[in-house]
């Protein structure tokens, strides 16, 4: 598998991990869960938007520009 092949299933995984963390806090039953699950939301889309900007940098280096 290429480079860009392990990118999109490693993003996919990792949003999946995101979708489970929303679940895990929508059946919280306690704080503790509660604030768990959305924790694991919002890193998971910390790390997917880095990856994203990541992408467009290495995109924009290769064309020269900045």
């Amino acid at each position: 598998m290429g480079g860009s092949t392990c990118k999109w299933i490693a993003g996919g995984i990792i949003g999946l991990i995101g979708i489970l963390g929303l679940f895990v806090s929508a059946h919280a039953h306690d704080t503790a869960f509660y604030i768990l699950g959305l924790a694991v939301f919002v890193i998971v889309v910390l790390v997917i938007g880095g990856m994203i900007k990541r992408h467009f940098d290495l995109q924009e280096g290769a064309h020269g520009h900045g």
